[in-house]
């Protein structure tokens, strides 16, 4: 009888210890997270928290669409392009690294997303916003994200969530908007197109090789889309018409960085990395608005009205009456809806294939 009293104390102690190491290697272990790097297009808070900063996405009527209505660091009316794939792939939305709220149990759920407004592949881009994070800056608040984890889980734990997360780079518009096609810059009279695309890419080859020493084995680079056609772009010209000579510049940027992805993944070890883009599909949606289901693809939703450009959506702009029916939101970004239509797509010719169960409206 005593035996089996003993016996029973001593199974229950080793399904109490079972228990209990199931539960601390759940909190270790991580889920499979993403680490966003890139501009104003996926950025979601770090611009707020960078006070002297120029781009920031502070004041309504930025977040109209998302959750509360109130702005949350996002420069649309709702979701960003990143939100959407990584909804549809069923991947949990990170926040942004400047978040307060930011911990090492944050980070193992849900990863983090470094991108800031203005930021650009080269360290000189959109000097004149004072405050932005280039992607070099962004790839070091990465190193110490991992030194930071690897102190608080430790470095088999850490090496794991950041050897199995999905990595999104998407960077380029700034290094032309506000950079090579603006001559206060110097980069605009030392280079020509074809020399500033090269010096891009070459740069940019050199960050994602960073990144993979860092870990990076997942890693999906966005390529740019008809830049040409934003509203302030069309705005500067007397037509009103796309601007090809800076739609040109997008389109030879993406197919160098397309190559450099290619020879990236098939160069470096254990590493899948693809190179992501709907130019062609967003260039149809600005041409055929109707056939998507728009009726603007010219002018910004929030606007000052004939007051133009106004650069930035403002508490004073007025907003179009049907959000959904404009292709842009403001002079720079596209709205809600185009976001989900160029995230679809993205996946589409990525072969990713997503069911509706993957899909978060706000």
């Amino acid at each position: 009888m005593a035996c089996k009293k003993q016996k029973s104390k001593l199974m229950a102690f080793s399904l109490a210890m079972v228990v209990v190491v199931v539960l601390l290697l759940g909190r270790c272990r991580g889920d499979v997270v993403q680490f966003i790097f890139g501009d104003s297009l996926s950025d979601v808070g770090n611009n707020d928290y960078l006070t002297k900063s120029l781009a920031r996405a502070a004041l309504p009527w930025y977040g109209i669409d998302f959750d509360t209505g109130m702005p949350n660091g996002r420069f649309c009316n709702g979701r960003t392009v990143a939100d959407i794939v990584g909804d549809k792939m069923g991947l949990p939305r990170p926040p942004a690294f400047l978040d307060p709220s930011l911990d090492e149990n944050v980070i193992l759920k849900r990863g983090v997303n470094f991108a800031s407004g203005g930021g650009g592949i080269l360290n000189e881009t959109s000097s004149l916003f004072i405050q932005r994070f280039s992607l070099y800056k962004q790839i070091e608040l990465f190193q110490g994200t991992q030194e930071f984890m690897r102190r608080k889980v430790g470095k088999a734990a850490a090496d794991k969530l950041f050897g199995e997360a999905y990595y999104v780079v998407a960077m380029g518009a700034n290094d032309f908007i506000n950079n090579y096609l603006l001559p206060v810059y110097s980069d605009s009279w030392t280079y020509n197109g074809d020399a500033f695309v090269r010096y891009m890419v070459t740069t940019l080859e050199a960050q994602l090789r960073l990144l993979h020493a860092l870990g990076a084995r997942r890693l999906t680079f966005f390529g740019l889309g008809p830049m040409g056609c934003i509203p302030l772009q069309r705005i500067l010209t007397s037509s009103g018409a796309c601007q090809e000579p800076t739609n040109a510049l997008a389109r030879s940027f993406n197919d160098q960085a397309g190559a450099a992805v290619a020879r990236l993944s098939s160069s470096l070890a254990n590493a899948t990395f693809r190179f992501g883009e709907a130019y062609d599909y967003f260039q149809d949606i600005i041409d055929r608005p109707a056939a998507h289901g728009f009726n603007n693809s010219r002018a910004p939703c929030c606007s000052l009205g004939r007051v133009r450009p106004t650069l930035t959506c403002t508490p004073l702009s007025t907003l179009c009456k049907d959000r959904s029916q404009y292709v842009f939101w403001d002079e720079y970004h596209p709205t809600d809806r185009a976001n989900e239509l160029i995230a679809l797509e993205t996946l589409r010719k990525l072969n990713i294939t997503v069911s509706a169960a993957n899909s978060t409206s706000t």
